[in-house]
């Protein structure tokens, strides 16, 4: 039977080490790579081709989310894991829709993971149970929303904060600081934000905040 290569990025040294002692015993895997932020994430998952990535949504450079969505599309034979310490079920929603196979919350036992990693490699997909039921609700609003032909539904949880921002005056970089991500980032959203919303600039951004009650005018 063919190993399957898992690729671990997470901030966090601690965990990325406790993820890879759960696969060190077992000889049906093998870690490839392991990352501590989100392009070296990329850049690992160019280099190596894993069958799986075990991903942080919380990430320096790139967040999980935006690092999902190009893994999805880039490289298509490799499924996305999300370990996360958010049980915002909106987080959960945000990761599916970019791409995620599996939701996994940390501070889940050994067995949840290699469960997900079996369920993904079976092309199935995995939330973890206190979440599972809540994010198939969401998905059905979700279906009702994109046959809508309002798209301001579409954005994610970041895309609003960035979109919020935006349309309070701040500057790229600004946004970075508050977030706490790169100005490169901040730019990944603003295009993706102007796409969704169809519209070509700064004014248009904000007349969409304000119209959806992100902002107030004074």
């Amino acid at each position: 039977m063919k190993q399957v290569r898992i690729f671990i990025a997470d901030d966090h040294p601690i965990v990325r080490n406790g993820i890879k002692s759960i696969f060190s015993s077992n000889s049906s895997y093998t870690v490839v790579g392991e990352a501590d932020d989100g392009l070296k994430a990329l850049q690992g998952v160019s280099i190596h081709r894993p069958d799986i990535v075990i991903l942080d949504i919380t990430m320096p450079e790139l967040d999980g989310i935006l690092v999902t969505e190009r893994i999805a599309r880039e490289y298509p034979d490799t499924k996305v894991i999300i370990l996360s310490m958010h049980q915002d079920r909106q987080y959960a929603v945000d990761a599916f829709r970019a791409g995620a196979r599996a939701y996994i919350l940390k501070g889940g036992d050994a067995d949840e993971i290699l469960l997900a990693v079996k369920k993904v490699m079976a092309g199935l997909i995995y939330a973890s149970p206190p979440l599972a039921d809540e994010i198939m609700i969401d998905f059905v609003d979700i279906i009702k929303g994109e046959q809508s032909p309002d798209p301001f539904g579409s954005l994610s949880l970041r895309e609003r904060e960035v979109l919020k921002l935006i349309a309070e005056g701040n500057t790229n970089r600004q946004v970075a600081e508050k977030l706490f991500l790169s100005v490169s980032t901040i730019k990944s959203y603003r295009v993706n934000i102007m796409k969704k919303l169809k519209v070509n600039d700064t004014a248009g951004l904000v007349k969409a905040a304000v119209l959806n009650k992100l902002v107030r005018l004074e």
